[in-house]
């Protein structure tokens, strides 16, 4: 059997076509503040909780449209006022794959959907570069149904499952707690401004250093 068609073919994800696809707005005011949406208590998932603008991804759609979708019926602003800076990140969870996107929003008034959103929270983008999250470690089983084939596998309900460790993070800003998900995808993000300022920092040492050089060198 010719196997020289898998040297053409992109090499699959196994799972991937499983993965519930959505796209979350890392966004940003003309203030550098990041928008929150604090969930309504009325809704059925997660009621309360602090999330960033997003949402599935629909058929035909892409997860950068998604985005966009998202943030302008969420905070009920016109894709005039949305700026799509670039994608920060993709997370991928054991049933989800997140798109994040950075988008600056210009003539924000405050106004959201209040179908699912109970109110907005802005924090400041510089308390991610300054505050590190607490972290909790989470240790996960399998929970079997009565019908799992447990004759089916060596040990049957004594075989020696791994467990599935997560860590979970917690922000706390002026009483509010941004965790889960969302405090993991800014954690990163503010982990990649860091590192570019970090690398800004050092080419601006090198243009003194090598500035001081010539002079010396005169």
């Amino acid at each position: 059997m010719d196997f020289s068609f898998l040297k053409q073919e992109k090499i699959p994800i196994i799972g991937e076509s499983e993965l519930k696809r959505s796209a979350v707005a890392i966004t940003l005011t003309e203030q550098d503040e990041v928008i929150f949406e604090v969930r309504s208590e009325k809704i059925a998932h997660q009621p309360g909780d602090i999330c960033l603008p997003g949402g599935g991804v629909e058929p035909g759609e892409t997860p950068q449209e998604a985005a966009v979708r998202e943030l302008s019926e969420e905070l009920l602003l016109d894709t005039e006022q949305i700026s799509l800076i670039a994608p920060s990140s993709i997370f991928v969870t054991g049933s989800q794959e997140i798109h994040c996107y950075l988008c600056r929003i210009s003539g924000y008034d405050g106004s959201f959907q209040k179908e699912e959103v109970a109110k907005i929270l802005r924090v400041p983008l510089v308390f991610f570069l300054i505050a590190e999250p607490e972290i909790h470690e989470v240790v996960w089983h399998p929970d079997m149904g009565e019908d799992f084939p447990f004759e089916k596998i060596h040990g049957g309900r004594n075989y020696g499952w791994r467990e599935h460790k997560s860590r979970i993070r917690f922000y706390e800003y002026e009483g509010h707690v941004i965790w889960g998900i969302t405090a993991r995808i800014m954690e990163a993000f503010a982990q990649q401004v860091k590192k570019q300022q970090v690398k800004k920092q050092q080419v601006e040492k090198q243009q003194v250093t090598e500035k001081q050089q010539v002079q010396q060198d005169r």
